[in-house]
Parts: structure tokens; C-alpha cells; sequence
């Protein structure tokens, strides 16, 4: 199993790793996101696989608007609503890939030209992930468990809360990359609570902390062959690991992200002011972990539509 899982991450980083090599670094990066993005998007919300061509759209979009403050949060709060919305059919997951480009979009401005060109690295990326998906892992099914429809709207609401102050912090604070912060707040929430709200609190906690930490550890890899090792490795203990320990992908998809996305010319790293990372993550997660409380405290059931 792990051998072919392993050939699968090396399939799906192949193009990527080729036009790298070519001496094509930033047209590389794209399409190594666009697919990792388009496979988690095609398994883990089949029904609407085909939805990854909003990818390279919401990521231009994003990019392009990221000056206009009100204009980008917008974009912003209406992706996590729909996120949230997801969970009624329990597609939130799978969708988390159209928030993770809107938020890399919405950290990196540029001009038109330059943004179409990295969009164009994007759509062709995951248009690869797509069709890997519906060819090579037509079979493989990911159980996914859907909340009732009152749940799925509140999580929507609570989602695009936190995630927009989740954001707004990571910016004002002057995080680098400030789209890994809300996208890990993301990442761990659940919109079902398990048997007890303290206890899912914690492990969320655990989980945004552990995040974290690996945020910081794979940032600080220079070296390219150990960059290329971990990158492997992440991606496949993500399916390798999931089935035995659920919430590993949720603090896992982060760090692969930041190593796929944050390897431009000039790259700036994340922990360089470490005081204010830790300042702007403990604030993000604090209300994150408040916001968790009140939707599962004021809810009197699991929130599983019964199977």
C-alpha cells in the first residue's frame, strides 16, 4: 500500500517536477499547487469535482483585488460561507482547496499579467489533478459524513467569521504568507461536535498548535533536495495516516501548502518574526476555539445527519 501510494505522490508531482528542472521554478510552483488543490477538491467532494476550475479563477480574482481591502474580504468571507455551506453534504473538505487559493491569492498582489500567468500554471495543474483523479483514482472513495442543514449554516456563519478575523490579524500583524493563518483555522474546524465540546476543543487546539510548529519547521528548509523530500513525504502521509488518526490531514495540508506556494524568488520566511507569529496565532486560535464552543454549546445534538 505504501509503495503505491508513494508512486501516486510521484505521479501527481511529476509535471511540475519536469518543468522545474526545465529552469521553469514559478510555473512549477503553480502546478504543483493546482494539483495537489484539484485532487483533494476531486476526492474529497466527487459530486462536484468539476467546480476545480473555480481554482485558478478565485485565485486571480483574489490576487488581482488584494489592494482593495473590502473588495478581497468579500471574496474572502463568501468562500468560507460556502466552505461552511458544504458541510450539509460533507463536502466542506474537499472544498477547503477553492478557500486555500483565494487566501494564497489574496497574499499575493500583482499585476494582471503576472497574475494570468501563474492562473494559466494553476489551471493547467489542476486540470492534471482532475483528470488524475477520474483515470488513475476513479475507485477510491472517501467517506464523508454530512451535518443537518441548521448545522451546515451556522458552521457557514461561523466559518466566514473566523476565517475573516483569522486573516485581518494575519495582515495587520504583518505575518509573511498571512494566508497560512486562517487557512489552518480552516483546516482544523468541525462542524459535528464528538462526545464532548471540552474535549474537541483541546484536540482542535492541539491541532492548530501542532500546525504551527510544522509551519515553522518546513519553512525553514533551504535546501532543495530535503524541500523536494518533504514535500514527498507530506503528501503521502496525509491519505497514508488519515485512516488511523482522522485529524492528521487537517494539520498536515497547511505545511505541504506553504511548502508548494512559498518558494519565490526572494522568499521571506514565516519565522523570522516569531514574537508576533506566536502573538497572531494565539489570538486566531483563542477566538477560533470561542467560536467552536458557542456553535456546539448552543446546539443540542451531534449535528450528523443519521446515517
Amino acid at each position: 500500500m505504501t509503495i503505491r501510494l508513494l508512486g501516486l505522490v510521484l505521479l501527481l508531482l511529476a509535471p511540475a517536477a519536469g518543468v522545474l528542472l526545465a529552469g521553469h521554478p514559478e510555473p512549477a510552483r503553480y502546478l504543483a499547487l493546482g494539483a495537489v488543490l484539484a485532487l483533494q477538491l476531486s476526492l474529497l467532494a466527487r459530486p462536484v469535482a468539476a467546480f476545480v476550475i473555480l481554482l485558478p479563477m478565485v485565485y486571480a480574482a483574489a490576487a488581482i483585488t488584494a489592494h482593495a481591502t473590502e473588495g478581497v474580504i468579500a471574496l474572502i468571507i463568501a468562500v468560507a460561507a460556502a466552505v461552511g455551506a458544504g458541510s450539509s453534504l460533507g463536502y466542506q473538505r474537499g472544498l477547503l482547496a477553492v478557500l486555500a487559493a483565494v487566501l494564497i491569492g489574496a497574499s499575493e498582489a500583482a499585476v494582471p499579467s503576472d497574475v494570468l500567468q501563474r492562473a494559466a500554471a494553476l489551471l493547467a495543474g489542476s486540470t492534471y489533478g482532475f483528470l488524475l483523479a477520474s483515470t488513475v483514482l476513479r475507485d477510491v472513495r472517501v467517506e464523508a459524513r454530512a451535518v443537518h442543514p441548521q448545522t451546515a449554516l451556522s458552521y457557514a456563519v461561523l466559518l466566514a467569521v473566523l476565517v475573516t478575523a483569522a486573516w485581518l490579524i494575519a495582515r495587520y500583524s504583518g505575518l509573511v504568507h498571512a494566508w497560512w493563518l486562517p487557512l489552518a483555522v480552516a483546516a482544523v474546524g468541525e462542524p459535528a461536535v464528538g462526545k464532548s465540546p471540552r474535549r474537541s476543543i483541546l484536540r482542535m487546539l492541539g491541532a492548530l498548535a501542532g500546525t504551527v510548529l510544522l509551519v515553522i519547521f518546513v519553512d525553514t528548509v533551504d535546501l532543495p533536495l530535503l524541500h523536494a523530500a518533504l514535500v514527498v513525504v507530506l503528501a503521502l502521509a496525509i491519505p497514508a495516516g488519515a485512516r488511523r488518526w482522522p485529524w492528521l490531514p487537517s494539520v498536515l495540508l497547511t505545511p505541504l501548502l506553504i511548502l508548494l506556494a512559498c518558494r519565490e524568488a526572494g522568499h521571506a520566511w514565516i519565522g523570522d518574526g516569531r514574537v508576533t507569529l506566536l502573538l497572531a496565532s494565539a489570538i486566531a486560535f483563542s477566538l477560533a476555539a470561542l467560536g467552536q464552543w458557542v456553535l456546539w454549546v448552543l446546539r443540542s445534538d451531534s449535528g450528523h445527519v443519521p446515517v
